[in-house]
């Protein structure tokens, strides 16, 4: 049995955990492997909502014993995806009279009768479960609330509905008395229904009372096991947690830079392209900042300090579709116009392409593709066609300590034509 909830309520927790052999205290669903567990006392609902996991639902196999919270207009017990409504609470109810309903379990008639109707009567507006409308329903209804006891009008004020084939719920008010005598009463009925998973509520042979020394020793024994599973489980999910949430600041971070290589166009591109060189050790100069408005020369300058005086000019484009051999012609104008400004010819020609953008890249053809003839002329003018799938992975490879930097520029400098790892 778990009992998830009940907080500030430590006595109540202790005598619920005393009710089944087999019973551990959580603070969250996602504590458990809950196919390990056939039962779950709560005042929590069905489902938890924590960030930046999600949401976490009781599974359909649970048996679930809901005690509603009295702290809300509307207590939430249970919706799942695609019912068209909810399992819910509502307060505020009138009613003077109440329904007694025949044909109940004598265990469950027997509570409701001493127990629970005393406390109904003494009330003047009361807690009704009901299905409520959802924001977005679907096409599944909910089963139906079975009342243990009802108002005038039929609304239950403590009830039933089937989880499952094999497996029920009980609802039952915030000011219903002695839970622990409601949870026996539940094993016994469920024990009917499935006599493998309750073997019913344990005799006196199992109580600490009646153990000897030997078992009362054994059975500590496990109860600590049992804890140190649960510490280390509840250690082991916040650490989950905590590491979920440097995996989102990492996303985010890859998305802006190292995986920018592979899905942005326009000045984004260069400039992750600009800060991968940087990072891999070349100098890079964004020449557009020099030229004029209206004089669209090369986008880079490329130097690399164990090359002295070696200069590369790069121009960087994104294409939603294949590369066009247009960017290799403009190289033609960049080479004439750097030479008339320095007096000297580049020593390569950098076409930094990033192609099929939308494409999963390892699913994205070679770059320039057929254009074999075209790549080969280019690569005789010491002219080189990077794809930026080659650029990210030389970047987690100089990361990894696979390539070094050094190494990985000497390789960018000595290519030419289509440039491969």
């Amino acid at each position: 049995m778990l009992v998830w909830g009940f907080y500030d309520q430590e006595e109540l927790v202790n005598e619920l955990l005393q009710l089944c052999p087999t019973s551990r205290y959580i603070k969250g669903l996602r504590q458990v492997r809950q196919a390990e567990w056939d039962l779950l006392v709560t005042d929590q609902g069905c489902e938890q909502r924590q960030q930046p996991i999600g949401v976490t639902r009781v599974e359909p196999h649970l048996f679930v014993i809901h005690y509603t919270r009295g702290d809300g207009y509307i207590f939430n017990a249970e919706h799942r995806p695609g019912w068209t409504k909810k399992i819910a609470s509502r307060s505020g109810v009138v009613s003077q009279e109440i329904q007694r309903m025949r044909n109940l379990p004598e265990r469950v008639a027997v509570l409701v009768h001493e127990k629970l109707e005393p406390v109904i009567t003494q009330r003047t507006s009361h807690r009704v479960f009901e299905l409520q409308r959802v924001k977005t329903p679907g096409a599944s209804n909910p089963p139906e609330i079975v009342p243990f006891i009802a108002t005038a009008d039929g609304e239950a004020l403590a009830g039933r509905y089937a989880r499952s084939d094999s497996s029920e719920a009980w609802l039952l008010p915030p000011d219903a008395p002695d839970l622990p005598a409601w949870v026996q009463a539940a094993l016994a009925e469920w024990h009917g229904m499935a006599p493998e998973r309750f073997p019913g509520v344990p005799d006196w042979s199992e109580q600490d009372a009646w153990l000897t020394n030997e078992e009362l020793a054994l059975a500590a024994e496990i109860a600590g096991v049992k804890k140190e599973r649960a510490e280390q489980l509840d250690r082991l999910e916040k650490l989950e947690a905590a590491l979920r949430i440097r995996m989102e600041v990492a996303r985010d971070s890859a998305n802006r830079y190292e995986r920018a290589l592979l899905t942005a166009q326009s000045d984004e591109l260069k400039h992750v392209v600009i800060q991968a060189l940087r990072e891999i050790g070349f100098t890079v100069v964004d020449a557009d900042g020099d030229a004029a408005p209206d004089d669209h020369l090369e986008d880079l300058h490329i130097t690399d300090s164990d090359a002295p005086g070696w200069i590369a000019l790069g121009e960087v484009k994104g294409y939603s579709r294949g590369a066009k051999t247009e960017g290799l012609t403009q190289f033609l104008r960049f080479n004439m116009r750097y030479t008339a400004r320095s007096g000297r010819n580049p020593d390569a020609c950098w076409y930094i392409v990033n192609q099929f953008i939308k494409r999963d890249p390892s699913t994205r053809q070679r770059v320039l593709h057929g254009k074999d003839e075209d790549l080969k002329a280019f690569g005789s003018a010491n002219g080189l066609v990077i794809d930026t799938v080659q650029l990210f992975q030389m970047l987690r490879r100089v990361r990894d300590g696979a390539l070094t930097a050094k190494a990985a520029r000497e390789l960018l400098r000595n290519a030419s034509g289509r440039f491969a790892l």
